[in-house]
């Protein structure tokens, strides 16, 4: 038997607001392990112990009569079979248990334990399966932890309706240590008392110091944690630390799963890092737009039929209370989220199939004087609460909105002596439903990116610079933008040239209030394959051009997202200037001395110390830049028009088809369901399939390869345990699974949903094996991106601006020379089906549904990477120029400024052929930004012989973030 122990000293956390790192954290959509701190907390011990397999056999009669309760629907057979089994084994003292394994426990598979307690071993425990949450947090598949208080032995069984196979099944045993006592933090305005997460001891380090947020929160979802209701007080805090020991080192997640928690004796504990007022990302629900958009708190312990305290009662009204308060959500009434209608007070199980948060608590949340009674009282300034609302500090005046376009509003208000920072509340709403929310250090705000001719009504207040609240929103005024119709301005005139170079080309015009201008630049006189490029105000430079040429140039008026306000103007017609000989050496010599470096030698650490900016390949826009850019106020266009020079705004609609490459499976196989069709690609023919087949219920089907000709395909079912091959169906050439959602069967994990088709196709005609592909529209396909690529917590206009960058990279993929358009991963860009989407990234795709950057008429390749580092580098387009990018310098981007250690030996085993590594020298660099900019030769010296490499190749040879280095 293996087993491994993990010991972890938990440091103290504030309240971490920073996005850190890699854009990998959210791309893969998988949480990292955290590190091991030392301090002088006490420690936390993680045991997991192998759950040995048991052969498959029938069940016995022992294991019939046992059976606790009956199947799923999806499930015909009653009986139930043991397919993992620990004996009572010894086990180092602890508090808390868990099971988690990689794959093969169906969902609804058994899984219990028991444990000994001053010699005496328990009844056996079910433990509620959790893999819900698998796909929206990433991490092992698990149950919920069971609170035992003090064990030292454990045993462990799971039993199936079926033959199964668990994959690296673990029994996860934690000690969580003793504090000495926890402390709440200083109350804000209508918070109750909350106990940090520095006070209870939480680990730090980890994937969850760059927090994701949700657009907003729009409702509670309420839990229970399991366990025993028979701890005492000073035992609560080490509840909380064994809960985020087994979620970190058991499940693998980033952070607890839990926005909040609360005990028995009405102790809030502070959950998931982020903030105790922000949309944290948690993972609670199984639902990961409802996991982005819901506050999750867990009532310690298990309400099956034993009721919560008055204590915890009333602390959870004052915290739900004080969080609607903050976002303005009513007590009462639905909401949709996540294909769930949810009332803004739920329980978990109204979002995934569970008994959580128990019968009495659920019953609790609607009784008459209950939860939602409760909390409706004590938002209307009643007493429904236990602790009451403490007195708000001042409320900002004067606000009214001082500009209006048909895209944007202004606001302006008072100031408030000493109040660090505002946040303007917006919402279509006079009820502030559904509102967005956006901070300023100053005394006024412009937001764009609204609907033409709409009502809005905003609210401002006073916040911390951590965002805490300062004061209540003022009264509510409202504004409407103007209408698209309304916004017309007459033709620009006066366009003339100002100033020429070899390589560039100066304009200015006559300004008449427009919000922005668009030049058409060609080198033709019909304007064919012409290039646009926007600006402000009354002048504006275009460079990238070439020496010596005549250029043709009109412009008109735009609105901020690109709405056209006016026709173009009449041409003018202007020249580059010619380029001088003795120009071109004086820049070429400029540029190799600029670029050349000293020779390092090896130090005596045998350590090289890399400093650098930036994190990937640099090209096109960054993803930190487009965050600082909405940050500073910047609409998506003018994001993408500072990435992309020389691009335009087109459209695209139609279909994509994306590799699934999480199925290395020759089969496509999907849960049933009803409303499901079978399509054969060639002929468009359909089939539709049946919910059930001889009075059973058809729980999966599959397109597989048939085992006679592996050159055709066939189509099966199951029912049972046992597969059947549908109405001897047989044919040639790829079909496909069709519904608007389909969830698919992974062959490493748990099932991931997509939209529309799940494809078996050929890679060429008379293939023996097969691909998954999900065919689906452009905007679906974009919206499975986003979310993936990019933290949905993000300002709104550095989301619009990755949609259209994902939406354009996607459309040039489409290619008719081979059986998919794009993969999903970063060798293209990371797609993760209906499962990535988030209501955030989703009003980002609608806001600018089939908008494409184009060039020449074309889709751009519109390629992007997490970090510029301050200046992106040149790409293989036109378009794709090295541009300086101030926005990525902001408080979050750890990727900016960064340094490294790398060992001669790394660098060594690398390029063996050099020998022993002596020196290093950068030999030409490409002349933008500091050291010269980004490495583009770099000369290794060895004992052997010399080696000279590419910038990129030293990025991926040595580890180091990006080509834009020094040492």
């Amino acid at each position: 038997m293996r087993s491994r122990r993990v010991i972890l000293r938990f440091l103290p956390l504030g309240l971490v607001t920073i996005l850190l790192g890699s854009v990998m954290v959210w791309q893969n959509g998988v949480e990292r392990r955290l590190g091991e701190d030392v301090n002088t907390s006490p420690e936390v011990v993680v045991s997991e112990h192998d759950v040995p397999v048991v052969a498959a056999t029938e069940p016995s009669k022992a294991e019939k009569r046992a059976a606790p309760r009956a199947p799923s629907s999806a499930v015909p057979s009653t009986s139930l079979r043991t397919v993992a089994e620990l004996a009572p084994t010894d086990i180092k003292s602890f508090s808390m248990v868990g099971v988690t394994w990689r794959s093969g426990v169906p969902n609804d598979a058994e899984v219990e334990v028991k444990w000994r307690h001053d010699g005496s071993w328990s009844r056996w425990t079910d433990l509620h399966n959790d893999v819900e949450n698998t796909w929206t947090e990433g991490g092992r598949p698990g149950t919920e932890p069971q609170w035992v208080d003090q064990a030292d032995g454990v045993a462990v069984r799971v039993r199936a309706h079926e033959p199964s196979t668990p994959r690296d099944l673990r029994v996860a045993t934690v000690d969580p240590g003793k504090l000495s006592g926890t402390t709440p933090v200083a109350a804000a305005v209508g918070q109750p008392p909350i106990i940090s997460r520095s006070s209870w001891g939480a680990k730090n380090g980890s994937g969850c110091d760059a927090p994701k947020y949700g657009s907003t929160t729009r409702g509670a979802v309420i839990h229970h944690t399991a366990g025993s209701n028979s701890y005492t007080k000073s035992d609560s805090a080490s509840i909380v630390r064994a809960t985020q020991a087994y979620h970190m080192n058991g499940r693998d997640w980033c952070d607890i799963g839990y926005n909040f928690l609360i005990d028995k004796y009405g102790q809030i504990f502070e959950g998931r890092a982020g903030g105790i007022d922000k949309p944290v990302r948690a993972a609670h629900s199984g639902n990961g737009p409802v996991n982005e958009e819901t506050m999750g708190v867990s009532l310690m312990g298990t309400f099956t039929s034993t009721d919560a305290t008055a204590a915890m009662k009333s602390a959870t009204v004052d915290l739900v209370a004080w969080r609607f308060s903050d976002y303005n959500i009513p007590a009462k009434g639905t909401y949709s989220l996540g294909g769930k209608t949810l009332n803004r007070i739920a329980g978990h199980r109204n979002v995934v199939s569970t008994e959580c948060p128990g019968a009495k608590v659920y019953a609790w949340l609607s009784a008459s004087g209950g939860l939602r009674d409760r909390v409706e009282d004590l938002l209307a300034g009643g007493g429904g609460g236990g602790g009451g609302t403490p007195t708000g500090t001042a409320v900002p005046t004067g606000l009214k909105s001082t500009a209006q376009t048909s895209t944007s509003l202004t606001f302006a208000w008072n100031k408030v002596a000493g109040a660090p920072q505002y946040r303007v509340q917006l919402s279509t709403s006079s009820s502030m439903s559904n509102a967005t929310y956006y901070r300023s250090v100053g005394l006024d705000e412009t937001i764009t990116g609204l609907k033409p001719g709409t009502k809005y009504y905003a609210k401002v207040r006073t916040i911390e610079m951590d965002g805490t609240n300062l004061s209540p929103y003022s009264s509510a005024v409202s504004v409407s933008t103007k209408s698209a119709s309304s916004s017309k301005t007459d033709v620009p005139t006066g366009l003339k040239s100002t100033a020429q170079t070899s390589t560039s080309l100066s304009f200015s015009w006559n300004e008449n209030g427009a919000p922005r201008y668009r030049i058409q630049l060609s080198t033709s006189s019909s304007m064919s394959n012409a290039t646009y490029h926007r600006f402000y105000g009354k002048s504006g430079t275009i460079s990238g051009l070439k020496a010596g040429t005549t250029y043709y140039a009109k412009i008109r008026t735009i609105e901020d997202d690109g709405t056209n306000l006016s026709n173009y103007s009449s041409s003018v017609k202007i020249a580059t200037k010619k380029a001088s000989a003795s120009a071109v050496k004086t820049t070429a010599a400029t540029t190799t001395t600029a670029a050349a470096s000293k020779s390092v030698a090896v130090p005596s650490s045998k350590s090289f110390s890399f400093k650098g900016h930036g994190y990937g390949h640099g090209i096109g826009m960054s993803q930190y830049g487009a965050e600082g850019g909405a940050r500073a106020g910047k609409s998506y266009t003018s994001i993408l028009d500072h990435f992309y020079p020389g691009t335009g705004l087109g459209s695209k609609s139609g279909t994509i088809r994306a590799l699934v490459t999480a199925d290395s499976t020759d089969s496509v196989m999907i849960e049933g369901r009803s409303g499901l069709k079978l399509r054969y690609v060639a002929s468009g023919k359909t089939l539709t399939l049946p919910d059930s087949i001889g009075g059973k219920k058809v729980i999966r089907w599959s397109i597989d390869p048939l085992a006679s000709d592996k050159k055709k395909s066939t189509l099966r079912y199951r029912t049972s345990s046992t597969w059947a091959t549908y109405k001897s169906t047989t044919w040639t050439g790829a079909a496909q699974f069709e519904a608007s959602t389909m969830d698919l069967v992974l062959p490493s994990g748990p099932d991931r949903t997509y939209r529309t088709a799940l494809r078996s196709a050929l890679p060429k005609s008379g293939a023996t094996n097969r691909d998954t592909v999900n065919a689906l529209s452009i905007e679906n396909y974009t919206r499975g991106v986003v979310a993936r690529e990019v933290p949905s917590g993000w300002h709104a206009e550095a989301l619009k601006a990755q949609a259209v960058a994902a939406r354009t990279y996607g459309v040039r993929a489409i290619t008719s020379s081979r059986h998919y358009d794009i993969c999903d991963t970063t060798s293209c860009q990371v797609y993760g089906g209906a499962d990535a989407e988030a209501a955030s990234t989703d009003k980002a795709v609608s806001a600018t549904a089939g908008k494409i950057l184009t060039y020449g008429g074309k889709p751009a390749l519109a390629q992007f990477s997490s970090s510029s580092g301050g200046y992106s580098a040149e790409g293989s387009q036109p378009y794709l120029k090295a541009v300086s990018d101030p926005w990525d310098d902001w408080s979050g981007n750890a990727n900016h400024d960064w340094t490294k250690s790398v060992s001669a030996s790394t660098i060594q085993s690398k390029y063996s052929s050099i020998g022993t590594l002596k020196s290093m020298q950068v030999t030409k660099r490409n002349g933008h930004g500091d050291w010269g900019g980004r490495v583009t030769s770099l000369e290794l010296k060895g004992s052997k012989g010399t080696k000279t490499i590419s910038g990129n190749d030293a990025r991926s040879a040595f580890g180091l973030k990006s080509s834009w280095f020094t040492f």
